[in-house]
């Protein structure tokens, strides 16, 4: 069989969907966090569909064995819902063709995850899934949108650079260097950098630069051995992070890229405040309900001044 190379077009994303969603708690003790509504689609939706804008085509997700609700919904429609809406009309046929459409956006593959806790256990357990081929690393409680897709941008970083691509946007606040990794470097280009200082959390006085990881990674088959490699360094009851495998990159001498993202606004979904102000941004561009939400919001803001 003829070996694929690590610079080929990406057309692979690995998305890791194993956690609790202990943040969101009471509703994710049934209902699995990355299929809570942004209005009438589950958050892993709206980050496949800006993978497979970006010409993904096979999407690996890292589940466990109670996540049965993720991937049932990927997978083929009730019949007895489809027989429902089937013979409802026009308006509940175009309901259902856009349904069926859910399992064939990209091709689909679920693998559970391997013992062991960190944003590098997923890719570890994703490997056979892999071969010899670049894939995008990106989560599934975050999301960018706006008139430049995240992924292309960092795909089109990749091929320039023919190197791993870390995706973020610049953070300043305080308890931004508490919640991201950030990286520092020196600028190849405007909005790229080439990363020398990584730093997972690192609080504000000891941040490398200000571009926070928010975006994902696009990375060379060539990540795994050095994430394999983390994993043995790994002290006992410490998690993996992803991140760790770049780092060794980077002293190993291998050029890693920072990829400012530009053109789009960041969504997060991973806590019980985000998540809301997720969904109402939303809600507010949804095509069917939102000019009537923004009325609503702007009496509601009003009401409660």
């Amino acid at each position: 069989m003829q070996q694929v190379s690590q610079f080929s077009h990406v057309t692979k994303a690995v998305i890791p969907a194993a956690g609790y969603g202990t943040r969101m708690l009471p509703i994710t003790k049934t209902v699995s966090k990355e299929i809570l509504p942004l209005v009438d689609k589950p958050i892993i939706q709206q980050v496949v569909e800006e993978l497979v804008e970006a010409g993904i085509t096979d999407i690996i997700i890292v589940t466990s064995s109670h996540k049965a609700d993720l991937v049932s919904y990927f997978s083929d429609i009730d019949p007895g819902l489809a027989a429902h809406l089937a013979k409802s009309g026009p308006a509940k046929a175009a309901i259902l063709d856009s349904l069926e459409k859910i399992k064939t956006i990209a091709n689909f593959a679920f693998v559970e995850q391997q013992p062991g806790y960190g944003t590098g256990m997923p890719v570890l357990s994703a490997e056979p899934y892999l071969g010899n081929e670049p894939f995008v690393y990106t989560f599934a409680d975050d999301f960018f949108m706006g008139h430049k897709n995240s992924f292309t941008q960092m795909i089109a970083a990749y091929k320039k650079y023919k190197a791993p691509v870390w995706g973020g946007q610049r953070r300043t606040a305080d308890v931004d260097y508490t919640r991201y990794g950030f990286v520092g470097g020196h600028e190849l280009e405007p909005g790229i950098i080439a990363i020398k200082q990584l730093a997972e959390h690192p609080g504000k006085h000891d941040a490398p630069g200000d571009l926070a990881s928010l975006g994902g990674f696009v990375v060379t088959p060539e990540v795994l051995p050095y994430l394999r490699a983390a994993k043995e360094q790994l002290q006992p009851g410490k998690e993996l992070y992803f991140n760790s495998a770049l780092g060794l990159m980077i002293e190993d001498g291998k050029r890693v890229v920072g990829k400012y993202i530009e053109g789009a606004t960041y969504y997060d979904t991973g806590n019980k405040l985000d998540y809301m102000k997720t969904v109402v941004a939303m809600g507010a561009r949804h095509p069917e309900i939102g000019d009537d939400f923004q009325q609503f919001l702007k009496e509601f803001a009003k009401e409660i001044e």
